[in-house]
């Protein structure tokens, strides 16, 4: 029995041994990983689940694979998509972190959202009624809600967690989301971010690569991504929730 028992560990552990997580992905020199109470959702999305592809799913069973689209992949957060409609878009997969956060961490009587105009819409009827309320949260509250309704930020503030928001006028945005962060060991280098989104149609989150510091943002550097890339949906403001 008891060589039974080493061969299946055997067997078993390289699977695990892939398992990633954002925190695994590396850092520049010079940097390190800044640190957060391990029961903040800054904490938490450092130890979100990584796809072991950088394949992104789409609702409707399409896939982006690396190099097929405008994204520079640097990995994909292993959260399927929850429902087969195109719902799951930037600020929708924004909302379900934060709400996969207080589901994982036993607080969901603390969970809210956002009504459309930026009141906060709080869970009712605890986990038999988490689905349903992230659907409807989901249909009927975008990037203006979470523009409207969460906190403003100063740039020394960012944190995993953290949105860049864009919205002009309540119509079409875009939500980015800061899993990582780090900090320079030299005094006056800036901050470092890993920041991903998801996009339309409704996909899974991906987490962007830069082209410098080893795939990490400052943040005015993702800013000037979204310009680029994302401008005519206006300038990006600092959130959270």
């Amino acid at each position: 029995m008891l060589r039974f028992t080493i061969i299946l560990a055997l067997l078993i552990s390289p699977i695990q041994a892939e398992d990633r997580l954002v925190s695994d992905l590396p850092l520049p020199d010079g940097y390190v990983r800044s640190k957060f109470d391990k029961h903040s959702y800054s904490h938490w999305l450092q130890n979100a689940p990584l796809k072991r592809d950088k394949t992104i799913a789409l609702f409707d069973g399409r896939q982006y694979e690396e190099g097929s689209n405008w994204y520079r992949i640097a990995a994909v957060l292993d959260f399927p998509l929850l429902f087969d409609q195109d719902l799951e878009q930037c600020a929708d997969f924004a909302m379900r972190l934060w709400a996969e956060f207080h589901a994982a961490t036993s607080q969901l009587d603390r969970l809210y959202l956002y009504h459309y105009d930026g009141t906060k819409n709080r869970l009712k009827g605890g986990e038999s009624g988490y689905r349903n309320f992230l659907r409807l949260a989901m249909a009927n509250s975008n990037s203006y809600s979470i523009k409207t309704g969460a906190k403003k930020l100063q740039p020394s503030e960012l944190r995993p967690g953290d949105m860049f928001v864009q919205n002009k006028n309540g119509g079409i945005g875009h939500v980015s989301v800061i899993v990582d962060s780090a900090t320079s060991k030299s005094p006056g280098e800036p901050d470092l971010y890993r920041v991903g989104f998801s996009f339309m149609p409704a996909q899974e989150f991906h987490i962007e690569e830069a082209s410098t510091h080893n795939g990490w943002f400052t943040k005015d550097g993702f800013e000037r991504l979204l310009e680029q890339r994302l401008g005519s949906l206006g300038k990006p403001v600092l959130r959270r929730f």
